[in-house]
């Protein structure tokens, strides 16, 4: 799986170390801080496939490293592989990112901890490259519009069973990919169709949109839960084959 999506990158121009993508010079456009594509985050147990796979599509990065070659899929991984979950702020987005997935994967696996989830999940980028703005902020409209082209094809090669997207702009992505809705939960969860598989998707707030996702979550202190993605876990787990 690593191996064809390198492939697909380099083909397509989008590799760190072969950047010739079309859109190149109108994506970096006068920004000084832009960096080339960055490689999805593909754990070493999605591509082995022992749990449902559990695709999170969101934003861009909102930090590029500048040495291409640590923007390579397998540099991807092993840096993300050996980030200690336990010491990234819980407010924070990666670590809300692994609890999610926690929850969605528990029932499948017995007993795993949130800090073992990096190891059963894949994250992407909706946009590929990133202008390193301040604060992270949000890249540019331009760079999600130009890399919708990639994500049909990127998604095919990771042949998810489960879809969470982070942010509208990831939403209006798979909005854009869906083939057919199959059902629908609640504004939130749906089964769709795409690349001809039946998906179980999740839209969220991206966790830098505190308030909304904060809602979206539920978490109850009392019984120290969070009930929204404890409902969507039960969904999940009922319909995910």
């Amino acid at each position: 799986m690593i191996r064809e999506l390198k492939a697909f990158y380099r083909k397509n121009g989008i590799l760190s170390t072969s950047f010739t993508c079309k859109y190149k010079v109108k994506c970096q456009g006068d920004s000084q801080s832009f960096t080339g594509p960055k490689s999805s985050f593909v754990s070493s147990g999605y591509e082995q496939g022992d749990l449902p796979r559990l695709l999170f599509l969101s934003l861009d990065s909102g930090k590029g490293h500048e040495d291409p070659e640590m923007r390579l899929p397998l540099s991807v991984r092993k840096r993300m592989e050996a980030v200690d979950v336990s010491s990234i702020p819980k407010n924070r987005h990666w670590y809300r990112t692994h609890e999610l997935a926690w929850y969605l994967l528990k029932r499948f696996e017995s007993g795993m901890l949130v800090e073992e989830t990096k190891m059963h999940f894949a994250h992407v980028n909706s946009a590929k490259c990133c202008m390193n703005k301040k604060g992270s902020k949000k890249a540019d409209g331009v760079l999600f519009r130009n890399c919708r082209i990639y994500l049909k094809k990127e998604i095919s090669i990771l042949c998810p069973k489960i879809i969470v997207t982070q942010g509208d702009e990831a939403k209006s992505a798979i909005l854009n990919l869906c083939e057919d809705s199959l059902k629908k939960f609640d504004g939130y969860a749906s089964l769709i169709k795409l690349n001809g598989s039946q998906i179980f998707w999740i839209h969220t707030y991206h966790p830098s949109n505190w308030g909304a996702f904060n809602k979206q979550r539920s978490y109850d202190k009392a019984r120290n839960i969070a009930l929204g993605w404890e409902r969507y876990s039960k969904l999940v787990y009922k319909h995910v084959v």
